[in-house]
Order: structure tokens, then sequence, then C-alpha cells
């Protein structure tokens, strides 16, 4: 999976769609978040696309940097689905467009976090 993504802005709805493999029916799809969508074949462990609901505020700079999101939509998840989406989304080519770390408000607690590279993707939606 050497290929660039392709990517389709709806101006309108605000919404950027990635696939990284096009033309492909994911198998399985799963909430980050309230504005982030992964599609992914799950047999394969292989991500087929991201969809990006109200792309602008993603990617909107704060007075301190990016904005970050937390990927709240994991909670939610049974341990093992959660272990797979992380391996997804922290591996080539979602890697490459959600940067995810961890806040640790305690000792005892993590949660992930993600930011949209801008850069990367702000073209698209000109």
């Amino acid at each position: 999976m050497n290929k660039e993504p392709v990517l389709s802005y709806d101006k309108e709805a605000d919404v950027l769609y990635i696939s990284f493999s096009p033309g492909e029916k994911a198998t399985t799809a799963v909430e980050l978040n309230d504005n982030i969508l992964l599609r992914f074949n799950r047999v394969e462990k292989r991500v087929v696309g991201l969809t990006l609901m109200d792309f602008s505020v993603l990617v909107q700079l704060t007075d301190m940097g990016p904005r970050s999101f937390p990927l709240s939509g994991l909670r939610e998840l049974e341990p093992d689905w959660q272990d797979l989406v992380m391996e997804i989304v922290t591996q080539p080519p979602v890697s490459q467009i959600l940067k995810v770390s961890v806040y640790t408000p305690s000792l005892a607690e993590t949660i992930p976090i993600a930011l949209v590279d801008r850069e990367l993707l702000l073209p698209a939606a000109a």
C-alpha cells in the first residue's frame, strides 16, 4: 500500500473523505470520536479509509498550536478491539494523518488523543 491516499472534500458538509484503498468496501467502521470515523478490513487488520467530519474544526489552530481531540470512542470498545484499532491508527498510513499521543490526567489513567496533520490535508480542502 504505497499509493497516495485519495482525498475528497465536501465543502458544504465540511467532511473530508480519505481513501487508502479506493473502491474497496470496509468490513468494519469505528467512531474514534464524534468527528473521526475509521474504516478498515478487520480480518486483514488494514485501514481502508478515514472520514473527518467538521474538518475545518479538526485542523483549526489554537493559540497554543494544533488542536487535539480525545479518541473517546475507544472507551466503548472491548479491550481486544481497542488494541486492534490502536494498532491500525499508530501505523502508516493512518499515523501520517492522525498524530496519536496520550493525555495522562493521573497516574492510573491515560486517554489517547490525536491531532490531524493539517499541512498534509489542507490543500485537499482548498
